[in-house]
């Protein structure tokens, strides 16, 4: 199995664990405000994928891929509280999805590195960035 190939089966099992959390649904609107580029004019908050490094680590009959993706928190709440509570939610999400799988592929590991919060060169947008590990195991 090629990365490129793991790569998106894990996009798409990551999107599909944030799609379906209920919770996120309520603080990102049903469905959830998930993109890979925000539109034009969105509407607060909302996250965007980010980065995603991909390396395959297989070895012994076993096909393991891990991953490094970044995940971005856009609001313009007048606090750093919503970024919080959305960073929370998305690592609770992500952490408990391991076992999940999709596509003869599933999370076998997931950590998160680390989390930040700042402030957008705007000045009004508030921008939270989680950085998470995770390794997918496919079958050979």
């Amino acid at each position: 199995m090629s990365v490129s190939s793991n790569a998106t089966k894990l996009a798409k099992l990551v999107h599909a664990v944030l799609s379906a959390d209920q919770t996120l649904q309520t603080l990102l609107g049903d469905p959830p405000r998930l993109y890979d580029a925000a539109p034009e004019d969105p509407v607060y908050p909302y996250l965007t994928y980010g980065p995603l490094r991909s390396s395959d680590d297989s070895g012994d009959g076993v096909s393991l891929s891990n991953h490094q993706m970044s995940l971005h928190i856009w609001s313009r709440y007048a606090s750093r509280a919503e970024v919080f509570t959305l960073l929370s939610h998305v690592e609770n999400a992500l952490l408990s999805a391991r076992g999940q799988s999709s596509e003869n592929a599933r999370i076998s590991r997931a950590t998160v590195i680390y989390a930040d919060v700042m402030r957008a060169t705007d000045g009004r947008t508030l921008h939270g960035l989680l950085r998470l590990s995770l390794t997918l195991e496919t079958e050979l």
